[in-house]
């Protein structure tokens, strides 16, 4: 028995799993820029990179259904986190090393849940308009998944620059 073929999803299905997820995937992106941003820019503009890159393969995902005559399935109001992966409390903004590393650590853990979801759904993809979308997806992902690992290198310095320090006033006002 092919496991395959009990496994293999309808279109829409696959459509509605793909949007919810990655639309939850672009929220939590954005949040993470915002939360980077007051302490390590870099890493602000670079969670702010991978939000754009959820744009797109929303747009994508958008097409593929235009095509398949499934828009219904792409514009629901999906929630604002994926239901893949956990929901995990923290504060808004990051303020210290510790805070960073287990954001970073967050992070990497969805991100390679997200690897596996796309690789899911390629796997058990049945319709041919999906094909090639889904085969980019699982390449793309598979990348932010590394490039994530590796600001989690060990040694690596996650700050290029601390916050500025305030500035004394030194000089005294002439009357």
């Amino acid at each position: 028995m092919n496991n395959l073929t009990a496994l293999t999803l309808l279109p829409q299905e696959q459509l509605s799993i793909a949007y919810t997820h990655e639309t939850g995937e672009l929220n939590r992106y954005r949040r993470l820029a915002l939360s980077f941003l007051p302490i390590a820019p870099h890493i602000s503009r670079l969670m702010a990179a991978l939000g754009i890159e959820c744009e797109e393969r929303i747009q994508t995902l958008r097409n593929v259904a235009r095509q398949l005559e499934l828009e219904a399935c792409v514009s629901l109001n999906p929630p604002r986190e994926s239901p893949f992966l956990p929901r995990s409390p923290q504060h808004f903004f990051v303020v210290d090393d510790a805070m960073s590393r287990d954001a970073l650590m967050a992070t990497e853990d969805a991100a390679e849940v997200t690897c596996r979801l796309f690789a899911w759904l390629l796997e058990t993809n049945a319709t041919p308009e999906l094909h090639r979308p889904l085969q980019a997806f699982v390449a793309q992902k598979n990348n932010e998944y590394r490039i994530i690992q590796e600001l989690r290198e060990p040694g690596r310095p996650i700050w290029t620059s601390r916050m500025p320090q305030p500035v004394k006033a030194t000089s005294a006002i002439a009357i």
